[in-house]
Order: C-alpha cells, then sequence, then structure tokens
C-alpha cells in the first residue's frame, strides 16, 4: 500500500436502512438480538449487525439484518450481550515481548499478593521439565491489597524448585529462585570481600546480613537486560508459535490491534516474521509499528538514522502489519526523559533531532516522540513549529507519546500544528509516591485526561507494556474512568466519561494510526473488528469495569478468541 491511508476515502455505501445498497449481496453473518456498541459518528447503539467477508456491511435492528440474509449466512444470536469495537493499544511493545511468552505467567491487573503466587505455580506447573518460568513485566507490588512484600527465595523454590524462575517487576527489580542463581553460576552466599568484587549480574543481586540471597535483584533496566543476556535462545520455530500464543492472549483480553512503537531491545527479525504469518492467514493481531530498534545518542547514530529513514518508505504493508513512523526514541539526548526529570539538550542535540525530524517530513514519516516533561515538549514543540514553516506536520499525524505532563497551553500549540497525543494509564499500577513528593497535587492531573479532551486535541489512550505497564485494556478504560490505582487509591482527578474513554480506545487510536477508514468503530465498509462481552460495559457498575472479559473477540470477521 502506496498511499498515506488517512488520504484514502472508503467508498459510502448507499442507504437502505444503516449501510447496505441495493446491489449488496447477502451479509456471509449477522449477529441479532445484541446491543452493539458501534463508536461512531454518532455513538449510536445497535441491535444488530452483519459482516460479509472481513468487513461490516450493516447494522441496525434485528429485524432488518434477517431481512438482509439469504441461505447462505450463519445467524448468531448474542442473548443481549453487548458488542464493542475491537480495542487498539496505541502505546504496546508487543513484538519486543513475545521471544519468552510461553513462558510467562502474566500478572496484569492482578490485586492480591496471593493470588499472583497461584497464578505463578500453575503455569510453573503447566511448563514442560526444566523449562524456565518468567514474568516480564506489567505488574508492581504497589498493586496488591494484601501484602506488598517482596516475594523470597523460600516461596519461589517452593513454587518451582525444579526450573529457573525470574519474575520482573516492571523496568524495576526482579526476583530470581535457586535455580535460576545456579543457572547463572551466581552463588548463593558471599561473603563481604566477595560482594565488594562481585561484577555484572551478580553486583546487583540484594543479600542478608549473613550474605545469602534474598531473591531479589535490583540495578532497573540495566539489570533486565544483563539478566536477559543470560536467557535460553529461542529457535525461529519456536518464536513463531510464541508470537501466536502471545497475540491470543491479546485477543482474548479484547486487543485487536496495536502500536508497536519498537524501542530498546527489540529484535527487528520480529517485525519480518509477523509478515510472514499475516502472509499465510494466520495473524489474529492488527500490528503497525515505528522504525526504532535502538536508542540513538551520537551523531554517528543520528546520520545512520536518517540514512536507513531516507532509504526506507512508510505505509508498504497491509490492513495487518504495516510500518508508519520513525521512533518513539530517535534522539535520546534531545527528548528521552524520565518520569520526574525533563532533559535539558545542548545546541548538538537540537541540531541533530532537527535533521532526524527534517528527514522524516521529507520522506513522508509520521513521528512519534517520547516526552513527558514540560520542559522536554517546549523543545519539542519548539522545533516542530520552526519545521512546520518549511514542511507541514498536520498530514504527518505527528504524535507526543506519553506526555505525562502536557500543559493546556502545549495542548493548544499541538492542536495549532495538528499533531497528536498518545495518553498511557501506567499510573493504574499505583506506587505514586515520588511522583506526589515531586510534584505534589499537580500529580492527581497526570495525565490530564480531561484537559486532553476539552483540548480539540487528536488523542487517544495506551498502555505503554508488556513491561514498563500492565495491559489489560478494560484496566485501562476503569482507571481512565475511576481515577482510581488497582490498590483502590485514587490517584486521578482528571477522568473521563464511559464514552470518551471508549472513544480514546478505539476510533481516536485509528486516527493516530492512520486507520480511521478501516478500523475503530462498528460500522459499514470498516473491517470486522469486534469483542462480544461477558458484561455491559456502558451498564454495570465503574468498578466492575476492569473485570470484563470477551466472550468472543472477532478481527476482519474471523472468531479468533472465544466462541458464540
Amino acid at each position: 500500500m502506496s498511499t498515506i491511508r488517512g488520504l484514502i476515502a472508503v467508498p459510502v455505501l448507499l442507504a437502505l436502512g444503516h449501510g447496505l445498497s441495493s446491489a449488496q449481496e447477502a451479509p456471509d453473518r449477522i449477529f441479532i438480538n445484541g446491543k452493539i456498541v458501534t463508536v461512531d459518528d454518532y455513538f449510536s447503539i445497535q441491535e444488530a449487525v452483519a459482516v460479509r467477508g472481513e468487513r461490516f456491511l450493516a447494522t441496525g435492528s434485528s429485524e432488518e439484518m434477517r431481512a438482509l440474509a439469504d441461505a447462505g449466512t450463519t445467524v448468531t444470536d448474542l442473548g443481549g450481550r453487548t458488542v464493542i469495537p475491537g480495542l487498539i493499544d496505541n502505546h504496546n511493545h508487543v513484538i519486543r515481548a513475545t521471544e519468552y511468552w510461553p513462558n510467562e505467567a502474566r500478572l496484569d491487573g492482578v490485586t492480591s499478593r496471593a493470588e499472583a503466587l497461584e497464578i505463578l505455580k500453575a503455569k510453573g506447573d503447566a511448563l514442560p521439565d526444566g523449562v524456565w518460568l518468567m514474568s516480564l513485566g506489567g505488574w508492581s507490588e504497589a498493586q496488591f491489597l494484601d501484602s506488598q512484600e517482596n516475594f523470597t527465595l523460600a516461596e519461589l523454590d517452593a513454587l518451582a524448585a525444579d526450573r529457573p524462575v525470574f519474575i520482573q517487576a516492571l523496568y524495576s527489580h526482579a526476583y530470581a529462585n535457586t535455580a535460576w542463581f545456579e543457572a547463572m553460576g551466581i552463588p548463593l552466599s558471599a561473603n563481604a570481600d566477595e560482594q565488594a568484587a562481585a561484577e555484572g549480574l551478580a553486583a546487583r543481586v540484594v543479600r542478608d546480613g549473613s550474605g545469602r540471597a534474598t531473591g531479589r535483584l535490583n540495578g532497573g533496566f540495566p539489570m533486565v537486560e544483563e539478566a536477559l543476556l543470560g536467557f535460553p535462545p529461542v529457535s525461529p520455530e519456536a518464536q513463531v508459535e510464541a508470537v501466536k500464543t502471545a497475540f491470543l492472549h491479546l485477543n482474548s483480553i479484547g486487543l485487536t490491534a496495536v502500536y508497536d512503537p519498537a524501542g530498546v531491545g527489540i529484535r527487528r527479525e520480529g517485525y519480518a516474521r509477523i509478515r510472514e504469518i499475516a502472509a499465510e492467514g494466520e495473524l489474529t493481531l492488527r500490528v503497525y509499528h515505528t522504525l526504532g530498534g535502538s536508542m540513538p545518542r551520537t551523531p554517528q547514530d543520528a546520520q545512520d538514522l536518517i540514512a536507513e529513514i531516507e532509504a526506507s518508505k512508510p505505509f508498504q504493508g497491509d490492513d495487518f502489519v504495516d510500518l508508519i513512523a520513525v521512533g518513539e526514541i530517535y534522539y535520546a539526548p534531545f527528548h528521552w526523559d524520565g518520569t520526574t526529570e525533563a532533559m535539558e539538550p545542548g545546541e548538538e542535540d537540537i541540531h541533530w533531532a532537527r535533521e532526524i525530524l527534517l528527514a522524516s517530513a521529507r520522506g513522508g514519516w509520521s513521528v512519534q516522540t517520547h516526552a513527558v516533561q514540560p520542559a522536554t515538549i517546549d523543545h519539542l514543540l519548539d522545533l516542530t513549529e520552526e519545521l512546520n514553516a518549511v514542511h507541514p506536520v498536520r498530514p504527518l499525524r505527528w504524535t507526543i507519546t506519553h506526555a505525562d505532563n502536557i500543559t493546556a497551553e502545549q495542548l493548544e500549540r499541538v492542536r495549532r500544528l495538528g499533531m497528536n497525543v498518545q495518553l498511557r494509564s501506567n499510573p493504574v499500577m499505583g506506587g505514586r509516591e515520588p511522583v506526589f513528593e515531586h510534584f505534589g497535587d499537580a500529580a492527581y492531573h497526570m495525565p490530564p485526561l480531561r484537559t486532553a479532551q476539552e483540548s480539540g486535541v487528536s488523542y487517544g489512550l495506551g498502555t505503554d507494556g508488556t513491561k514498563a505497564a500492565q495491559i489489560n485494556p478494560f484496566v485501562t478504560l476503569w482507571w481512565a474512568i475511576t481515577g482510581k490505582a488497582l490498590n483502590g487509591e485514587v490517584i486521578q482527578h482528571q477522568t473521563l466519561t464511559r464514552e470518551e474513554a471508549l472513544i480514546a480506545t478505539t476510533r481516536a487510536n485509528a486516527h493516530l494510526m492512520f486507520m480511521e477508514h478501516d478500523i475503530g468503530a462498528i460500522k459499514p465498509g470498516l473491517l470486522a473488528d469486534m469483542v462480544v462481552l461477558d458484561r455491559d460495559y456502558m451498564a454495570v457498575p465503574e468498578d466492575e469495569i476492569k473485570e470484563i472479559r470477551p466472550v468472543a473477540t472477532m478481527v476482519g470477521g474471523r472468531i479468533v478468541y472465544g466462541e458464540l
């Protein structure tokens, strides 16, 4: 596909009821007696929907959809169940996560330490002998209601004594069992001299007063990267199955598309692999991704990236897999800031960021920029306004991702430039004490959901999963609506309505990815991505929203999870 999708118009179906033309063929499937939350331009609620091939054909009453059917149409009675469009995560590092997915026990949204241990044990019991048990991020002790104590060496030995165990909490720290220490060649006990001389992972081990390992390793991102070097290799054949397993899990929580921003540690062959799976008709998740996989820090890194930008073209894929942007990290010294600290780039840093963004604009590239703090965002907007005078960025849909502390004034600058904002739900896991200590009550407005909603800026919701944050979209929706962390604490004073939050997780995210004419709503002509729910998102008590689970998930007219 060589044309930017945002410029492609879907043919308008002549209206006979809700989208069917007089010449239209009969649907392959109709779904009747449901509550179809279309998330169309009017947020209309319909009773039934018809699908032909991989696209929605029409919506309307059950009687109207029955009238479209012929002898070959499959009729499914939804029994009053609620249906929503397939959910879209606008910031999910899913390809980076697939390598060891079959080893993983995911703890996304789990609010009990005891339950977390049960999940870990059940996963370990289900694995073949000797296979490592892992949980690679997406959770934090702060989310547990019963106890937020460290996992201990004894606990992890008890749940899986015969296999290495590595349990990673976000990008902060990790826990391991005796078998893992043995596999890594790290002694469980070390005297004072040995501890002082320790290097690499051995220096990250937390020990008690006697020098014995507690099971915990500190060191944040560098520690995790060091640990990964010692993980068992995965064959290409096993990697294909890992991708399929990971994507099925995402389908099981209602996701049908993600915007993958590459990032540090990504193996680019992962994108080639999902293209191969898609070509075989076996991909169940749409993946739109960026040109990344490294962290440019030096002028030489910048020149290498510029050469790659100039040698590549965006939008050459299809509606299942496509390369659509540069970022989220394209020149770390310019924009890669943190939860509390801004970047203060020097003149050379700004120069190389300008060259990268200029090359992107010339090549017709969208750009995604990781920027959290107002000072960092100001540097970005100053540079973008400068470039916009030469190469307008509005049609390129450049985005600021995370933007936790973006101000109302900056949102107005974003609106005038025609840029977009990707907000994330990672505060939902709790552990916000450092943020409140740094910013005070202003932390209740990070990210500024209501301000963004009222600004007129195009924005959407994502997670920043799979390691740095949880990935369940219903947890994200619950957080955006209630303002609560998983531990029940109110951490967000700027909340959204159910309608606003659902739009920000479907139709709005489709726009960010140039896919608004294909996904993001249930309406005629769009790809038939939808989720049938076990309860009514629009009506259940707010605190039940995070507990919603799909009964079935459909991608392109094919049920990829569950059954109806």
